[in-house]
This record gives structure tokens, sequence and C-alpha cells, in this order.
């Protein structure tokens, strides 16, 4: 007993001065120091499926996607993980590194129970613009319901590093900076301007110097008045589509989708520049006098932007992804990439930033493409749809009414009124159910409520992470692959849980990152909780993501 004390007493004695040396003994070159990169940059490219990285490959130029696959570390299964796959529900998911059963946001757009009244994702009343159209500008993250990777950067800087979002999407700025970003710009296409609102207060009311600097210089007058010719000769884009299609829809009203695009021939107002490429060439432009302007990586602390680029989102829609304009959109966003990272490099310092570049989501071929090379493809006519659902409502429960909403491909029923008629909510959606899935061009669909089958049902996971009480229908519908919901059979869309919108590309770069690939599946919302490991701070509030090992140097 005596012997197993005194060897306790000495190993305690050790223990203790070990760590109780007299510090001015040690030496300087034996401090340790806590290394991160003095800015922090997050990349989404709206719409970009990962088959793009390759597709136009050979292409692309040595410091865009090329030097982000060469330099950095990159994650070739990267998948969404909920649906609908829309534009804000991918941005919210990306930098909260959760889905949206936790941060609330559905949509672009959804309908609140609650209320009975449709809600845009970024709507805020109580807010007003700065620096542009008032409807355009009253808006903020209000509606996000956890904090997001700037956040926590600003958490755990003890609010000294800086904070921005910019895109030409409200909601692409907006999303990402989360709750206490020093500003979130967005581009008004009514005026051409970048502009924010009053949720910032540290703008004091009004647009930085540097903005308003940059507004005055009025580069959307200038991009409004480009033609658009393909960058490079129009016969070497062999892995696009011949460049006149009827399946394609024109940016210019009027005349056909088919090169050159004349802008200033068009009477829209500046989102037309929205509508081509180069709405991402002006996008990063003003990036760059974002950063310059406020100073981003000059600091002690580490700071944050993130750049969500949304034309290729809206060339996707007119043209398809197998389009020409599809193509050029993309090889011009590569050289408008290559510029920015020779700013950061020149601006920040090479190894002194991390960037990482992701997609809110993918999109689908265009139907009316797929039928005509005989792959298996349709339309589904939302106003058919709900002309037999009404017309199963009225046989089954003697009621038009118990149908109180349809969006997002869910179906929301009136609960007052179910209840009213003294029925079972959950029958009533189980017999919906069951005549949804013999409609045409149905997959499947789910109830909110049921009990969970086993085996469990292709997709019902996604559903679930997908879901948030309040602003979630009932029912799910789940069209067939190829299938699309649209009146026009021109354009194309994305929102289904299918590969082609949920699989997205995924890389990191610069800092520490060695360079190298990865080909385990990962959910999109493992980003987030990656990046938060790599720069040692807390991940968000709500993550639900699984940190990847991304390798670095020491």
């Amino acid at each position: 007993m005596r012997s197993c004390f005194l060897i306790g007493f000495l190993g305690l004695t050790f223990h203790f001065g070990a760590f109780s040396q007299n510090p001015k003994s040690s030496k300087p070159s034996d401090k340790q120091t806590l290394d991160r990169p003095n800015l922090v940059v997050g990349i989404v490219v709206d719409q970009m499926r990962y088959d793009f990285l390759y597709r136009y490959f050979e292409k692309y130029c040595e410091g865009g996607f090329k030097r982000m696959l060469r330099e950095g570390y990159s994650f070739a299964n990267c998948n969404y993980s909920f649906f609908p796959t829309k534009t804000a529900a991918g941005h919210a998911s990306i930098f909260t590194g959760t889905t949206p059963a936790v941060h609330g946001v559905v949509g672009n757009d959804w309908f609140e129970t609650k209320t009975g009244k449709a809600m845009h994702c970024v709507q805020d009343d109580s807010v007003t613009g700065i620096g542009g159209d008032q409807s355009n500008g009253r808006k903020s993250p209000i509606n996000l319901q956890s904090y997001t990777l700037a956040d926590q950067i600003k958490l755990a800087t003890n609010f000294r590093g800086k904070s921005f979002g910019i895109s030409l999407k409200d909601r692409g700025a907006i999303l990402p900076s989360g709750h206490s970003a020093d500003a979130a710009f967005w581009f008004d296409p009514v005026t051409g301007h970048f502009i924010s609102s009053s949720y910032y207060k540290k703008l004091n009311g009004k647009l930085p110097e540097w903005l308003d600097q940059f507004n005055q210089k009025k580069r959307s007058d200038f991009f409004k008045k480009q033609v658009w010719t393909t960058l490079l000769p129009i016969e070497t884009y062999t892995e696009s589509s011949p460049d006149l299609s009827d399946f394609e829809t024109s940016i210019i009203s009027d005349k056909k989708p088919e090169f050159p695009y004349s802008l200033s021939e068009s009477k829209r107002d500046f989102g037309l520049v929205k509508n081509s490429p180069f709405g991402n060439t002006l996008l990063v432009e003003a990036t760059n006098a974002l950063i310059s302007g406020e100073k981003l990586g000059k600091g002690s602390e580490m700071d944050f932007i993130s750049v969500s680029f949304s034309s290729t989102d809206e060339v996707g829609h007119d043209y398809g992804p197998y389009a020409i304009e599809t193509e050029d959109t993309y090889l011009r966003l590569d050289r408008d990439l290559e510029r920015m990272f020779l700013f950061l490099d020149k601006e920040i310092g090479k190894g002194k930033y991390v960037a990482f570049l992701t997609a809110d989501h993918g999109i689908v071929e265009i139907p009316s493409y797929l039928i005509e090379k005989s792959l298996p493809a349709g339309y589904f006519s939302r106003n058919l749809f709900l002309t037999k659902l009404k017309s199963f409502s009225l046989r089954q429960f003697d009621s038009l009414q118990l149908i109180r909403q349809y969006i997002n491909e869910q179906v929301f029923l009136d609960h007052d009124l179910i209840h009213a008629k003294k029925l079972d909510r959950k029958k009533v959606a189980s017999a919906f159910v069951e005549f949804i899935k013999n409609q045409s061009f149905i997959a499947n669909c789910f109830a909110y409520q049921s009990e969970r089958p086993f085996p469990e049902i292709p997709f019902l996971s996604k559903f679930e992470a997908g879901y948030f009480y309040g602003r979630s229908g009932d029912i799910q519908l789940i069209l067939k692959p190829g299938v699309l919901e649209r009146s026009s059979k021109k354009g194309t869309n994305h929102g289904s849980p299918y590969s082609y919108d949920s699989h997205v590309p995924c890389l990191f770069m610069g800092w520490k990152i060695k360079p190298g690939s990865a080909t385990q599946p990962i959910k999109i919302e493992d980003i987030t909780p990656s990046l938060s490991t790599l720069l040692h701070i807390m991940e968000p509030n709500g993550s639900t993501g699984t940190p990847q090992f991304i390798p670095t140097r020491p």
C-alpha cells in the first residue's frame, strides 16, 4: 500500500513539475501560436453540376477551376442530403452545416402555415433598403434559424474579424454571411447598383464610400451595351448541342436563342446583365472592390467573405445544361475566377487565404431534349394535377377547401377545416397520398406524420432532412427522374432529390491545404464543420454535418 502511495506521489510531483517551468526560461522559438488564414473565401456557383468541372475541362484556363483542382483538395462525391434543391436552401445549408430541418430555409419561397401567407426566403418588412429600389432592399437573414460559418468566425474573433457577403441575388449574399455580418450586398436590377438594407447597423443607413464609387462607374450600363458572342470560335464548342434549338429561351425577347446577342436591343432593365455571363464579371469587379475597400485580410484577425455567382443559374434556366450559351458562361466564369484569385494573391498574399467552392444545386436536362434523344423524360402539369386533386377531395370528403396551398411540390392541408369536419388528419393525408401515387409522372410521395415505412422508401430521409414544421407541406411529391414541373417546354429547372440536382463540386484551395482528392461520399452539410475543424473554431450551433479530413501542411 505504501509503495503504491509513493509511486502515485512521485507521479503527481513529476506531472506538476513538467508544467510549472518558469516562463522566462523558455526560448522564444519554443512559443506556439495559432495559425489561421487572413481571409476565408466561400464561393458558390449557382446551379453548377459536378460534371461541369470536367465537361469543359480542356477549354478552362490554368488559373480558375484547374488551379483549384491542381493546387487544392477536392471531393468528387459531394451531394445534397435533402430536397427541394433550391437556391436559398442550398446556400443556407452550405454555410450552416445543416439541412432545412434545422435552419428552416426550405426553399426560395414557402407557405407560412401560421399566417397563411407566402414568404420569400430573405423577406423582412421591418427593414428598409439602402442604395436602390426599396422593394428590392427589404431583405435580411431574419428567417434563417441557425448560425453560419461567418457567424462562428465572428464569435471566434470576438467580433474583431470582418464578415461580408456579395452576390447578384439577395439570398446569395444574405444567407451565407449570416446574422452578424458587417454587411451583405446584392444587385438591384432597377438601378443596376449593388445595394443593402438597414438590417446591417454598421452601415449607418448608407452604402460605404467604396461601393458608392463603384456604383458611380456604371459598369452595369457598360455590360448592358455589350454584344454576347462566344469567347472561343463557336465551332470548338463540341461539348454542347447545336447553337439554335427549339428547347431554349432567348434572353432577348423576339430573338431566336442564337449567337450573337446584342444586349442593347433589349428593353429589359439591368436584370438582363444578370441573365448573361457579364453578370459574373460584374460581380468579380464588385468583389475585388469590396476586398480592397474594406481591407479584408489586412488586420490581425481572420476575416470572411462569401461570393455567390448567379449568372450561371439564370443562363442555365434559359438554355439548359447542354447549350453553347451555358458552356460559354462557364468558360467566361473560369477566367473571372482566375482574375479573382490573382487579385487575392496580390492583395492578401498567396497562401494567406483559404477558398472553397461548391454549388447550391444542379440542374436537370431540358425534358424536350431528353425525349428527342429517346431518353425517359416528361412534363408535369401543376394546373392539371391540382384540378384532379380537388376533384378527388370533393368526391372523397365533400370539400374543395381541404387543400390549402401547393408550393415546392408539396400539398398543404387545412388542419382547422379537417378538424371542423371531424376527420382524421392522418387518414385524410393517406387518402391523398394513395390518389397522388397513381397520377402520371409521380414516382412517389410521402405524408408528414405517417409511420416510417420499412424498408425505407428511396429519398424518404431526404424529405425528412428538408422538412421544417410550419414551412413545409403535409404531403411531398416526388416526380420521376427527368420529369419537370413546368408549363413551358423551353428551358429547365431544379429541385428534385436526383443526382442531376444534388451532385455538386466541392473544392478547397490555399493556406495550408495540400493538393489531392477524395472519392468517399460526403454531404453538403459537411463543408462547414470541416472548415470549422480546419480553422479551430466551433461549428455553427445547428450543425449536423460530419467533419471531413482535408490534408494540410505543417
